[in-house]
């Protein structure tokens, strides 16, 4: 997300608002910047992962360090429109705010996504005119005092190419979208192997819970559970108190390298990760497989046990898969399987921190420490996890 913004050129003309309705922009190339709204808009898809309907998207920008003079998009923060109230308004807000001082924002840009709202025309403001002025205007007063301008809003009914769109605050204008699928940003998610799904259920669809795969995984736990306690006794008159936890590790592995091959675990196998994963020395050094070469092997793993795992097991799958989307920059991927994760154990605390990492727009780089201390404990047990990608 660092799409450069020129500021020399703004985002909507600066003209008087015009007694009639004014000739749409016309939709074209922008090269390697954002110079207009449908630049922006069509590029939101790609930024969020998927596409937002009935929402309030709210792009945080700050200076550009390559592009002097330009400002750059630093995180993007979205929130149901649906179910916004004072309260809920007041708490985006406040987010916003606390990201765009965390950041040194320079400014920050909304957009409203809603099906239900109509284009201003000649003295009709338009359906949902005024309830989406009232919340850019609180979204613009409450940056004010923290000296970030917000920059522009607008609005549109979806996004996709060739919709309209109008603005929101400061002087009218409106004008057609971009196409989202050849946007600059989109063509770089895209090389860069970054999924764009077609609406957030996609992305909840990931973890859906399987009730048949749960409910036989359920009855493989306590066997897996006693083996597990009879393999420790085993190794505990070894004498090394390492033994234990290197050989389980080495059974995750195993596990991975099958997940790896295309096998779907049986019940009985993920019953037997889940129990592994209560340990939480092993559970940290799992953090290890992200970022790296085996970390898209570990998501496909995590996903297949967060769909078949019972409450809390799930909770340890659900965090792994997040912290491994949070880590490679799917903030989408990320936010769902970490609701996952506290949907399951509402205590669980690397879920809670990691969701506020999130919502506060920690970059994805400040999760690297988590990543080498499962590394250094694997590789003080024996075992190489593997150089992160770089």
């Amino acid at each position: 997300m660092n799409a450069p913004i020129d500021p020399t050129a703004p985002l909507e003309p600066d003209r008087p608002e015009p007694a009639a309705d004014p000739p749409p922009e016309d939709p074209g190339h922008c090269g390697g910047r954002l110079r207009a709204p449908g630049d922006l808009i069509a590029a939101v898809p790609a930024m969020l992962g998927f596409m937002p309907v009935r929402s309030l998207v709210v792009t945080v920008l700050r200076a550009d360090d390559e592009s002097p003079g330009a400002a750059a998009v630093e995180v993007l923060t979205r929130m149901d429109l649906d179910n916004p109230g004072r309260s809920a308004t007041g708490v985006l807000v406040e987010r916003v705010a606390g990201i765009c001082v965390r950041h040194r924002a320079v400014a920050a840009l909304a957009l409203v996504v809603d099906d239900r709202a109509t284009e201003p025309h000649g003295r009709h403001a338009g359906v949902r005119a005024r309830k989406h002025g009232d919340l850019v205007a609180a979204l613009e007063h409450r940056l004010e005092a923290d000296a970030v301008p917000l920059a522009g809003a607008w609005a549109v009914q979806a996004i996709g190419a060739r919709l309209p769109w109008w603005t929101l605050s400061g002087p009218w204008s409106r004008g057609l979208q971009h196409d989202p699928a050849t946007s600059l940003v989109t063509v770089r998610h895209v090389l860069d192997g970054r999924p764009l799904r077609g609406s957030r259920r996609e992305l909840t669809d990931v973890l859906a819970v399987d009730p048949v795969a749960r409910d036989a995984t359920a009855a493989a736990l306590d066997i897996a559970a006693t083996a597990a306690a009879r393999r420790l006794a085993r190794l505990v008159r070894h004498g090394d108190p390492r033994a234990q936890l290197r050989f389980e590790l080495c059974r995750v592995l195993r596990y991975l390298e099958r997940v790896e091959a295309g096998a779907r675990l049986t019940p009985a196998e993920m019953a037997d990760l889940a129990v592994a994963l209560r340990d939480p020395a092993l559970r940290d050094i799992m953090y290890g497989l992200a970022p790296g070469p085996r970390a898209d092997g570990a998501e496909v793993l995590w996903s297949q046990l967060a769909r078949a795992l019972p409450d809390p097991d799930r909770a340890e799958a659900a965090a792994l898969l997040g912290y491994c989307a949070y880590a490679r920059g799917d903030g989408p991927l990320a936010g769902v399987a970490l609701d996952a994760a506290l949907s399951s154990d509402p205590q669980h605390r690397m879920a809670t921190l990691l969701e506020l990492g999130l919502q506060t727009g920690m970059p994805p780089e400040r999760l690297q420490r988590l990543a080498d201390s499962g590394r250094e404990t694997a590789a003080d047990l024996g075992v190489r996890l593997g150089p992160e990608s770089r």
